[in-house]
């Protein structure tokens, strides 16, 4: 399956309404997509601007276009059972009524916010709680925070050890943690756990701020310095079949509208998977 990330086609901080999300929807399909990455705040913008809860879920459908995966739990990592539950309920209802099987986690938490046994618990709770709706956790590490390579993800999957439990590689992410690309890491990993890939490209020098880099920057796969190739080899090599997801958050791509966005980001995606996986499939 390869999907695009939806939010990614606005500008920047730009929230989506209603006739976003209808123009969103319609691009992807046209470009060739076989589904999207939604967000829980894309969702509530639109339906906030009067869009009919309904109404956001037929018009995928009814483009032929599936929701391949609903973000982001945030707060997880720092917070008590019944704070993770309240976080988790409404992305849990809406992974449901979107008919997606993954809930993508992330921790923003800082080194020395949280304890490694403390996040590995947390995280658990909040396996339990997609599991009781048949649901998977899939968790993307983040290269400032306190789980900042794949290295450090793939223990704490260890340490949790819920069957529900798999990972999110953000090409973005894999280039820029500390240390660098570990090709040796990736191998190790057991192909079942790689949920999604999320496609992107970057320059080799990174930028002074990560976040506005990672937010902002980001560029089409192929035209930066990431091995997209080695990567993708290792998990073809290993038999994994992740979910690809395109995830190019660029403010000079979004000023080119949709339309031409996901065109262009069809394009890259397909050129870059080099036949490994199926672009549409």
């Amino acid at each position: 399956m390869t999907v695009i990330s939806a939010p990614t086609l606005l500008p920047p901080g730009r929230p989506a309404d209603a006739d976003d999300v209808r123009s969103l929807v319609d691009a992807v399909a046209a470009a060739g997509f076989s589904g999207v990455q939604m967000t829980s705040s894309h969702f509530d913008g639109a339906v906030t601007a009067g869009m009919a809860p309904q109404e956001f879920f037929d018009r995928h459908r009814d483009r032929g276009l599936s929701i391949a995966t609903v973000e982001v739990a945030i707060e997880w990592a720092t917070a008590d059972r019944p704070a993770i539950a309240a976080e988790a309920a409404p992305l849990v209802d809406l992974a449901r009524r979107a008919g997606a099987a993954h809930i993508i986690a992330i921790t923003t938490a800082r080194p020395g916010t949280a304890g490694f046994d403390e996040v590995a618990a947390r995280l658990a709770c909040l396996c339990d709680i997609a599991a009781d709706q048949g649901l998977r956790i899939s968790f993307e590490f983040l290269p400032w925070t306190v789980v900042p390579t794949l290295a450090e993800a793939a223990r704490l999957l260890e340490a949790v050890n819920r069957d529900n439990l798999g990972l999110v590689l953000d090409l973005w992410h894999w280039f820029r943690q500390p240390g660098g690309p570990r090709e040796d890491v990736l191998r190790a990993i057991s192909p079942a756990r790689i949920d999604v890939v999320q496609l992107c490209d970057a320059p080799a020098a990174p930028a002074e701020d990560p976040v506005v880099e990672t937010t902002t920057a980001r560029l089409l796969p192929g035209v930066g310095d990431i091995d997209i190739d080695a990567v993708l080899d290792v998990l073809t090599a290993t038999g994994a079949a992740p979910i690809i997801a395109t995830e190019v958050y660029s403010a000079s791509l979004t000023a080119l509208g949709p339309a031409e966005m996901a065109r262009q980001a069809f394009t890259a995606t397909s050129a870059a998977l080099r036949g490994r996986f199926s672009p549409s499939g």
